[in-house]
């Protein structure tokens, strides 16, 4: 018997056009350390290793065939730009992984849903359970629609390395400007957790939308906040 929430596993399947065999695995690849069922190394850390590679691999391999006259410098800053904590992170809540999260109870309170460094962690874990239930063919199938809408809006490797992480705060304000609204509004509401591990939590209230958005820094949870609003709007 899982812990994971059965439609929520269904709504991911359904995303990733893939039917997840082992559920026990998969469950191991939401497990945060800090879980009560951790146990026994019962958590996504040996996953994510695996994940880091198979990310790194199917990005090179799209990089590579997306843009053949780029130099091995400029694939290699692209790569790092897409695979980085943030890009990854991004992919993750593009999926919703943190709703499937297992934390412990501390994390949960310091919105361990929300951090970009556990969200990372948990798609290259995702992608490793595919890789060892399916292989490399249906991993790399997956890796290429989720990060070719992101290149393909590029037209060049030059507008990737500008443009990969995007400025959502400059993008609402405007569209804000846009349509004669008054501006966006950020408000720090909370700051939570230890110094080194600090999440601010960050309001934005922008042309009727309210969203929350958490970062480990103040422009961090700002653009967070925005990119929800982007999203409520369906701009993104």
């Amino acid at each position: 018997m899982t812990l994971l929430d059965k439609t929520k596993v269904e709504e991911l399947e359904k995303k990733l056009n893939y039917k997840f065999a082992n559920l026990e695995l998969l469950e191991t690849a939401f497990t945060h350390p800090s879980a009560e069922t951790a146990e026994k190394g019962k958590n996504y850390q040996r996953l994510e290793f695996l994940g880091d590679v198979v990310v790194g691999l199917a990005v090179s391999k799209l990089l590579y065939l997306t843009f053949p006259e780029a130099e091995e410098g400029k694939l290699s800053k692209a790569r790092s730009n897409l695979i980085d904590e943030q890009g990854l992170a991004y992919n993750a809540k593009a999926l919703q992984l943190g709703e499937l999260m297992i934390l412990g109870k501390g994390e949960e309170k310091m919105y361990g849903r929300e951090k970009e460094s556990i969200l990372s962690d948990v798609f290259e874990a995702l992608m490793a359970v595919i890789f060892l239930e399916a292989g490399w063919m249906t991993v790399l199938r997956i890796i290429t629609e989720i990060f070719t809408p992101l290149i393909d809006a590029s037209p060049d490797i030059v507008d990737l390395l500008d443009h990969i992480n995007r400025d959502y705060k400059s993008r609402v304000q405007e569209i804000a400007q846009e349509l004669a609204l008054p501006l966006p509004v950020y408000t720090v509401v909370e700051k939570t957790g230890p110094e080194h591990d600090l999440v601010f939590v960050t309001e934005c209230s922008a042309m009727g939308f309210t969203s929350t958005g958490f970062g480990h820094n103040k422009k961090a949870s700002e653009q967070d906040a925005a990119m929800k609003i982007l999203k409520e709007m369906r701009v993104l």
